[in-house]
């Protein structure tokens, strides 16, 4: 499972609390603080839990880099992604779990989220129900964006392909595993019931509204690094069969 944390003092010990409670004894929470200067690791470290590997960087490095960090460390055969101010819903990790039990093929899943407001007071049912339907394709989610990161959770083999992650600054995470899995042919499911609790507030780093042509930047920038990708695996003569690259 896997946090990327910035200046988020005021609900990450929450959000830890409902995600360690679904865990086994030997999940591990990748935690990788992006240069807080307020009490975020102090936060985590009062949890005291075993689980929690804490890492720190020394300078800000942003969003993408240190989710990738994150990545990098991880173990696991089924990754989780979580947000730092979001809260997991108690049946999200056997949820998740049983679909990718159930399936052999599956490589990624996302699902549906409640939204709250800073003081956890719920302001939406769904976000897809205002976001626009969930869609899986490569090409629809190089237009507008599917994947909410925070829901997402995918087997460890995707991550042949998908790391390293652009050098492009304006490609997010969640976009780019979502494009990466279509791309090389991963099979996605979307699970209608929300399992994430989405909080939304004054000081997201996510979810913030671009001008046109900061978007059109982003989703320029998303389709060179795909192309790089493509080029990459056709000169190494790789390919993905069955979770495998």
């Amino acid at each position: 499972m896997c946090i990327a944390a910035y200046q988020g003092e005021r609900y990450i010990a929450l959000q830890l609390r409902s995600i360690l409670s679904q865990l086994s004894a030997d999940d591990k929470v990748i935690v990788v603080d992006d240069a807080s200067t307020d009490l975020t690791c102090r936060e985590i470290s009062s949890l005291q839990d075993p689980r929690i590997v804490l890492i720190h960087s020394a300078t800000n490095r942003g969003i993408l880099r240190t989710f990738e960090t994150a990545l990098s460390r991880s173990e696991g055969d089924i990754i989780f992604l979580s947000d730092q101010d979001d809260l997991w819903l108690p049946q999200k990790v056997d949820t998740v779990l049983s679909a990718f039990a159930h399936d052999p093929e599956l490589m990624l899943t996302a699902s549906d989220a409640t939204l709250i407001d800073e003081n956890g007071n719920q302001i939406g049912t769904s976000y897809y129900a205002t976001r626009g339907r969930f869609r899986e394709g490569l090409w629809s989610n190089v237009l507008v964006c599917r994947f909410l990161g925070c829901t997402i959770a995918f087997r460890s083999t995707l991550l042949r392909s998908a790391l390293p992650f652009p050098q492009a600054t304006l490609v997010h995470h969640d976009v780019w595993l979502g494009c990466v899995n279509a791309l090389v042919g991963g099979k996605t499911k979307y699970i209608a019931e929300p399992l994430v609790a989405y909080r939304r507030h004054s000081t997201n780093v996510t979810g913030v509204k671009f001008s046109n042509l900061r978007r059109f930047q982003k989703r320029f920038q998303l389709c060179v690094a795909l192309m790089r990708l493509c080029t990459r695996k056709a000169l190494s003569g790789s390919r993905y069969v069955h979770g495998a690259t």
